[in-house]
């Protein structure tokens, strides 16, 4: 089976690249670098989002919230991995993009941490399977771990492997995937182990 990933360019992101080209032919990866994510907010004029971005990017470095998430990755990055077409772009709805996915031939394409797909490149995307940091129906968009934990929703803590469709997270649910809590559990801690346990349902 031939699979297209389009990703961010966090540890897990390289996690999953290397996961997927373990056991399937990788026809297509596009990286979509998170600072661009956050300067395509701030050319949108969404200034409150953006500073939201910026704050939430600085808080983990100062915390050390990112150095976890790598050292429990393993440091990975998301490389070509073998990928017959490898792509770093701006935006992922990028016209570019969209044509790299028709001619990637894919049978299936894996989203996780992207910019929302719309348009020509959702419509290239065929079947498309994304993997959302948040238990779906009930955690929707960013920060899922941090609010079902301030709201003690522990039973609504996981990740979810979902279909996507021209919604925001409301294709169809595949699964979720829900990690075993353990007590000194952060957000960051829940959120990296259910993420990885998700990546490995595609193997």
């Amino acid at each position: 089976m031939k699979v297209a990933i389009l990703c961010s360019d966090d540890a897990h992101h390289g996690y999953l690249v290397d996961r997927i080209a373990e056991r399937f032919s990788l026809s297509l990866l596009v990286v979509e670098p998170a600072r661009y994510q956050r300067l395509r907010v701030r050319h949108e004029k969404r200034y409150r989002d953006w500073f939201w971005a910026v704050y939430h990017h600085s808080r983990r470095e100062i915390f050390g919230l990112n150095r976890y998430r790598q050292e429990y990755f393993g440091n990975a990055k998301p490389q070509s991995a073998g990928a017959a077409t490898c792509m770093s772009v701006e935006w992922v709805n990028d016209a570019a993009v969209a044509a790299a996915l028709t001619a990637s031939k894919s049978d299936v394409t894996i989203v996780m941490g992207t910019s929302i797909l719309k348009g020509p490149v959702l419509d290239a995307a065929g079947t498309a399977i994304n993997i959302h940091g948040g238990f779906l129906p009930f955690y929707r968009g960013n920060h899922c771990f941090f609010f079902a934990l301030y709201e003690g929703a522990f039973h609504h803590i996981g990740s979810t492997i979902h279909f996507i469709d021209r919604g925001i997270d409301t294709g169809d649910i595949i699964q979720v995937v829900v990690p075993t809590l353990l007590p000194d559990d952060n957000a960051e801690k829940l959120y990296s182990r259910s993420e990885k346990l998700a990546i490995h349902r595609f193997n």
